[in-house]
């Protein structure tokens, strides 16, 4: 999984990227870059910045580029979850 998240911050890190132009530039199936396209932007690591209908484009945040440049270097992605002490 790690490889195809690489893959696919690097398909965005160019600017206005889609998921449609992201499944032609990594030759990952389509539904498997809708999935990674939630999950990074719950992440915070991409955002939309266009956005009509159910079109959307999406760049790399600050972070998001952190990240690839982790990932580009080998050093592995480690995603915690913890319960948030005011719900509790």
């Amino acid at each position: 999984m790690m490889y195809e998240i690489e893959m696919v911050l690097n398909a965005i890190k160019e600017g206005a990227v889609n998921p449609g132009d992201a499944v032609i530039k990594t030759g990952l199936p389509r539904y498997e870059v809708l999935a990674l396209f939630h999950i990074l932007e719950e992440l915070g690591l991409i955002e939309p910045i266009y956005s009509k209908g159910s079109h959307k484009a999406f760049r790399l945040t600050k972070k998001g580029e952190e990240i690839l440049e982790g990932l580009k270097k080998g050093y592995e992605l480690y995603i915690f979850v913890k319960p948030n002490p005011v719900q509790s």
